[in-house]
């Protein structure tokens, strides 16, 4: 192969394969649903909604719209208020889940005032993958480090929820809100672009793979009054086209750093998917039971062509280079689920999540180069998510805690592995996870300082990956790249740790 062809050849190799997910997917959006594991399609309604069910937005703002009232009384006391049946007697009794017709209406009739939202969280994580070689040289090494680097980080989340009723008059008071939900890394990183090979190693959940920006807006209208809700929206990210022309481009063997003459194209344009969701809630003898249905399209950043072209200084030799980047796939996520209100106090959700994986390809360079070297990977997955979330209030049982404005949550979630097992050429890492949340709310009253109650909310979760082996077979025995030791049999793992504190305005 003369020089010019090995210029060629090394520059298609940059191609970019893909980051998958982000932030928001991989360790979740908000601090109550990240102590709730994800659960609650069928019952988020603050300003997270954007991201797991964008109807949540114009649900009851307060979840507990027959059950109870979460307000600060009119001496300020931000004690929360509990619906009862008139009778104190009664409630001694432990008559605790009879509804006092008057005090409902009065509850609903402010959900027909135009209600805001504003939330805003910090989310820190700290990923401890762990790979473990057969044999090991330089490169597999150097290889496994890039793997398990820059795995801590943290993300800045923040959100809105605006009631268009402040400024139009909707048929019949309609609920209409406008929602949007951000998450960015804290040190502002747009994102993370990898540009590596199918044989590195590479954690699709975790790291680089997750830092991307997550922007979803939506609307969403309340159709039949505190009963059914929907939504759509859009999740934005950017894709496009671009072109590279350098001349002048010297084929030094010294390695030395050169300056070519270069010009660059680069047209980018809006892209993203849409999003969409129903809830709907039903009375059942005094028990609210919630279903939720939500969907968010495929995503990814796709920049294809970006085409180059290179000039050498000597003989002026051209290299046509044919290159593409398509990263942060996120397929197409279905989710469907339940919430059952036993009380104002007790909440019990239970989702599904179907993820379709089997739908992601290579950007068409990278596809074109493997066919060139004969090599391959099996295709992703489908998967589907299995969460669980549980809240509830300790004052409605414990006495001493009657008056304190405080909620507890905790979580359970199985998440498994959408890559096969890794036994050809390519070393796409993930995982089967188990994982558990817990999680707080408390509520301070309006103070000097902010004019409405502040909801403090907590969320942890650990997520625990369960070890995978990948046992090398098939072509890639016969390839160089093994015979080189470059492809060892390997055993992965580790563990997740989320932690997310933030805060929720409502006015």
């Amino acid at each position: 192969m003369n020089k010019g062809s090995r210029v060629a050849a090394a520059a298609l190799f940059l191609t970019a394969t893909a980051a998958y997910a982000d932030m928001a997917e991989s360790f979740g959006m908000g601090p109550r649903m990240v102590g709730f594991s994800g659960a609650g399609v069928a019952s988020v309604n603050d300003w997270t909604s954007g991201f797991y069910n964008i109807a949540g937005v114009t649900s009851p703002i307060s979840e507990r719209a027959i059950f109870g009232n979460q307000e600060k009384s009119e001496e300020a006391s931000g004690k929360i208020k509990l619906l009862k049946d008139g009778a104190e007697s009664s409630d001694e009794k432990g008559n605790k889940d009879a509804i006092d017709k008057k005090l409902e209406a009065e509850v609903l009739a402010r959900e027909d005032r135009p209600t805001h939202q504003v939330g805003m969280n910090y989310l820190f994580q700290a990923s401890l993958p762990k790979i473990t070689t057969a044999t090991s040289n330089d490169r597999v090494a150097n290889n496994v480090a890039l793997a398990t680097k820059n795995m801590t980080y943290g993300v800045v989340q923040m959100g809105l929820v605006f009631d268009t009723r402040t400024i139009i008059n909707t048929p019949k008071n309609m609920p209409i809100r406008l929602g949007v939900a951000l998450s960015i890394r804290d040190n502002g990183n747009i994102a993370t672009v990898s540009d590596t090979s199918i044989e590195s190693y590479n954690f699709l959940r975790l790291g680089r793979e997750a830092q991307r920006i997550t922007i979803i807006s939506g609307l969403g209208a309340q159709v039949w009054k505190n009963r059914l809700s929907i939504g759509v929206g859009f999740n934005m990210f950017t894709g496009g086209k671009g072109r590279f022309e350098m001349s002048n481009v010297e084929i030094d063997p010294t390695g030395n750093t050169q300056v070519p003459n270069a010009q660059t194209q680069m047209d980018l344009t809006p892209a993203g998917a849409p999003v969409a969701g129903i809830q709907y809630r039903h009375n059942i003898k005094n028990r609210i039971l919630m279903v939720g249905f939500s969907w968010r399209g495929e995503t990814f950043m796709q920049i294809d062509p970006l085409d180059a072209n290179a000039t050498t200084q000597l003989l002026a030799v051209n290299l046509p280079l044919r290159l593409a980047i398509l990263d942060f796939y996120s397929p197409h996520t279905f989710t469907f689920g339940f919430t059952y209100l036993h009380d104002e106090a007790l909440k019990l959700s239970l989702d599904g999540e179907f993820q379709m994986w089997s739908q992601f390809q290579v950007n068409s360079a990278r596809s074109e180069y493997l066919k060139k070297v004969n090599e391959s990977f099996d295709p992703f997955k489908n998967i589907i998510i299995v969460k669980f979330g549980a809240e509830s209030r300790p004052g409605r049982y414990i006495n001493k805690l009657r008056d304190v404005p405080l909620f507890v949550r905790t979580g359970f979630t199985y998440i498994p592995a959408f890559t096969p097992d890794q036994n050809g050429f390519s070393n796409f890492l993930d995982n089967d996870k188990i994982g558990y949340s817990l999680g707080a709310s408390f509520f301070l009253n309006a103070n000097k300082v902010v004019k409405v109650p502040v909801e403090l909310i907590f969320g942890f979760q650990h997520q625990i990956m369960m070890t995978r082996e990948s046992t090398k077979s098939g072509a890639v025995l016969g390839s160089n790249a093994y015979a080189a030791g470059n492809q060892p049999n390997y055993t992965y793992g580790g563990h997740v740790f989320i932690v997310s504190l933030g805060a929720l305005m409502k006015f």
